[in-house]
């Protein structure tokens, strides 16, 4: 019997206003609640009177985070504590953090200034750099003259000799200064009254002018020196802030620890701001529970309440199935299978927890896939030193690691050997066609499951028509073992007769007349539409249980991957052969057994999964501190 998610009660709790929070702390910390938003309990309570206390929260919370950015050290551990938080504590709180916030965003804008500044400063620096060979005073490249030009830029290596012979014959003079990637650094100087006879001769060169940037003033040598300078003064100024800064942190750590502290008391109340329901002094919450644990809700709040309340529990009714939480329970081992399931989808309320299911068949199919003792025994070693920084990956691994070994027990192969140790049965090579046929046995069995599952799914939610008539119900199911008897007596026999016709064409016209009433538009449109329908659950149930067939696939094509590499090394000296031997096993422990942990999970999702739930549920998310 496969497993459903935890059974859930939904719980009504109305009590005084007094009580709201110490019982938002108790649920807190047994951690079991869930909680329903925006219920409707009755026209009484209209208000919602957690609003102003989430609002503060909130402040709170977002001026802490800001300030928790600049500090360097870890909160102190926070107590254990049942005291509740005042929203005059928390207002305080805040006025209190606000003023920390601006001195350290005053202090903050003032370093980012200084920072900027600075990188200013070192762009004038490393642009410095490149004239830092002339001994001129730098202000007279960027004066203008009506007698002299002067030009300052860039051109290529290769094209200094020539230009510099070109540029002669104009009265001009060209200086190198600077070389870098390929490119000189030039100065040009001539008269001013003879700047357009160059230009076509500096473009045909491939000069490019580089501006001088205002501030050089004076020799490099000078200019280098103040940088330097200004530079030293600018980390003064900024380390002068940054002291400022854990100056404001280190007189105000109380305070910031204090924030802390409250806010993880109140975080259970504020979370229950569009929960929390009332007027006046009273007030109502709802949520869902474990059914299990309600004798421990009423004792634990009979116990921290002061007051009376009354607490009201009640099964889900139909109308409510989609709001109840999904909580699925499984032991540490069988975790990351659930993760797996929930990549697909979260299981709803009513519908069965496959965990179990897809744990089972995946863990077969890899091993059938994957068949070798050697292999298996690699992969479940291996993944052990995965332990620690992969926990969910090191369990999955050594499972199908030791499914894979057990079926290379089953076919007799060790390390792609295969007459090495006795088979249990036979290699898949033997009998190719039978491993051919047990392959779709098999995945018409496991379709016929999930078309039960899918069955009692429709069931349980009242949907009797989706239960016993479309394709994922009783007729679908009917269809599928019709198909599959007219196929055996079509392949063994050679027999397709009216019996066999009549057998797919009722159930068939079923399913069509299942669809023609969930269908709209003009009749022609609904003939198309359900026509189509038709065809595709027939051609998805062919396909569906053909999928199957790489299970056998691959159980051959890993027999003939080690062929292949046996008759590689076969071509080569001793040293060589088993080289190749070992650089041959991993690639297909590697390269293999990736692709087939990607086709089990493939066919678990689109031929499992799909066909009987449809992962639309809410996990369950319970209050907590």
């Amino acid at each position: 019997m496969l497993p459903t998610p935890v059974a859930m009660k939904k719980i009504t709790l109305t009590m005084m206003d007094v009580d709201a929070q110490q019982a938002a702390n108790t649920l807190a910390r047994l951690e079991i609640l869930h909680p329903l938003q925006d219920h409707e309990t009755n026209n009484s309570l209209p208000e919602f009177p957690v609003r102003p206390f989430y609002e503060v929260y909130h402040s709170v919370r977002s001026r802490y985070a800001k300030i928790r950015n600049y500090q360097n050290k870890d909160i102190p551990a926070i107590p254990t504590s049942r005291d509740i938080v005042t929203l005059e504590q928390l207002t305080e709180l805040d006025h209190t953090l606000k003023q920390v916030w601006i001195e350290l965003s005053n202090l903050e804008e003032e370093l980012r200034r200084l920072k900027e500044k600075t990188n200013n400063q070192r762009q004038v620096a490393n642009s410095l750099q490149k004239f830092s060979a002339l001994d001129l005073d730098l202000s007279r490249l960027h004066r203008s003259s009506n007698f002299l030009e002067i030009m300052v830029g860039t051109v290529p290596s290769h094209n200094k000799k020539q230009l510099k012979q070109a540029l002669s014959l104009a009265n001009f003079v060209m200086h190198p200064f600077h070389t870098a990637q390929g490119n000189e650094y030039v100065i040009i100087v001539g008269p001013a009254t003879q700047k357009a006879d160059v230009e076509d001769l500096l473009q045909s060169a491939d000069f490019r002018v580089i501006n001088v940037p205002e501030e050089f003033a004076g020799s490099p040598t000078k200019m280098q020196a103040n940088l330097d300078q200004k530079l030293t003064a600018l980390t003064y100024e900024i380390e002068t802030v940054k002291a400022k800064m854990m100056e404001v942190l280190a007189n105000n750590a109380e305070s910031i620890t204090r924030a802390a502290h409250l806010l993880v008391m109140a975080k259970p109340y504020a979370s229950l701001d569009n929960v929390l329901k009332g007027k006046g002094g009273l007030v109502s919450l709802q949520g869902w529970i474990p059914a299990e644990k309600s004798d421990v809700v009423a004792s634990q709040l009979k116990q921290d309440l002061s007051f009376p309340f009354h607490l009201e529990l009640s099964d889900p009714v139909h109308d409510e199935f989609e709001s109840v939480p999904t909580l699925l329970k499984h032991n540490r081992f069988m975790k990351p299978f659930e993760s797996l399931v929930n990549s697909f989808g979260i299981p709803s309320y009513t519908e069965i927890d496959p965990t179990h299911l897809f744990t089972l068949t995946y863990i077969l199919m890899f091993g059938m896939m994957f068949g070798d003792v050697g292999h298996g025994l690699v992969i479940a070693l291996g993944s052990l030193f995965l332990w620690r920084s992969y926990p969910s990956v090191t369990i999955v691994a050594v499972m199908a690691g030791c499914s894979s070994a057990f079926f290379g027990l089953v076919y007799g192969s060790i390390f792609g050997y295969e007459h090495v140790i006795h088979p249990l049965w036979m290699s898949p090579m033997e009998d190719p066609e039978k491993v051919l046929l047990i392959a779709v046995s098999w995945g018409a069995f496991f379709i016929l499951v999930v078309n039960l599952l899918a069955i009692r799914n429709a069931l349980v939610i009242g949907d009797k028509k989706l239960a016993f008539y479309s394709g994922r119900g009783l007729t679908g199911l009917c269809f599928y073992l019709a198909l599959i008897y007219v196929a055996y007596e079509l392949m063994v026999n050679g027999v397709f007769g009216w019996m066999q016709a009549m057998l797919l064409a009722v159930p068939m016209a079923v399913i069509l007349q299942y669809q023609w009433g969930h269908s709209s538009g003009s009749i022609s449109e609904r003939i198309l539409v359900v026509s189509i329908e038709g065809l595709e659950h027939l051609i998805s149930t062919l396909s569906g249980t053909l999928s199957f067939l790489r299970v056998a696939a691959f159980s051959l094509n890993h027999i003939a991957l080690a062929a292949a590499v046996f008759s590689i090394a076969g071509m080569l000296d001793i040293m060589g052969h088993w080289i190749a031997i070992i650089l041959g096993n991993i690639f297909i422990i590697v390269l293999e057994g990736a692709i087939v942990a990607i086709q089990c999970l493939r066919l678990e999702y689109y031929e499992g999964f799909s066909r009987f739930f449809e992962g639309k549920g809410k996990s369950f998310q319970p209050l907590k501190l």
